[in-house]
């Protein structure tokens, strides 16, 4: 829910409701209609749950369905991290998941960003960090998707539109919080430049 607040809607984890109409469609060899996408759009923008702090409880409202990849790969890496970290002699650690790494303790760690336009999986990157202490997410539109009639169209949704977002390749987040970071690589692949600018 923060993140859908500072995102303008932008980062939703019912978009999956959004993905599902393009997979669908996609098996047919067609695009979405507008009234599926309209649908979809309907349901992303429905309350999905009550929270109750006081009791630490979620309540499910709707059925729509829900995706936390976005951001849970970066956390369960952030929770690992954290679990090395408080080990007998343990004083750094790098914990890499599938691209999202969390840097904890002393240690220095170069992260290569891989080229979003390679085709190769361990193509030349087009960029290094060098990270110490925080959380690195990369996120983009050149690995997953769906092919319809010839063109790509990529995994990630606007959800406020129901409509697969190409005008960024690949965003990558440095943060201190994983969770954050890995959200953000998701957002900024949706919002335009100037307008995650003042999201970050």
């Amino acid at each position: 829910d923060n993140w859908r607040q500072r995102s303008n809607g932008a980062l939703d984890a019912s978009a999956e409701a959004v993905v599902r109409v393009w997979k669908a469609a996609a098996a047919q060899q067609r695009l979405p209609t507008p009234e599926e996408t309209a649908g979809a759009v309907a349901a992303v923008r429905q309350a999905h749950w009550r929270l109750d702090t006081a009791a630490g409880t979620a309540e499910r409202l709707d059925t729509t369905p829900i995706a936390l990849n976005s951001f849970a790969k970066s956390y369960i890496a952030s929770r690992a991290g954290t679990a090395a970290m408080q080990q007998d002699g343990v004083t750094g650690v790098v914990v890499n998941l599938g691209g999202d790494l969390v840097v904890r303790g002393p240690v220095a760690e170069r992260v290569s960003i891989a080229d979003p336009l390679s085709d190769a999986e361990n193509g030349r990157p087009i960029a290094q960090l060098l990270v110490k202490d925080r959380a690195v997410a990369t996120s983009g539109n050149y690995r997953r998707g769906v092919s319809i009639g010839g063109r790509w169209y990529s995994h990630i949704v606007d959800p406020r539109t129901g409509l697969p977002v190409d005008h960024i390749v690949s965003a990558t987040v440095v943060a201190p919080d994983a969770s954050d970071a890995g959200a953000l690589a998701t957002a900024f692949n949706v919002l335009r430049p100037e307008e995650a600018e003042r999201v970050g």
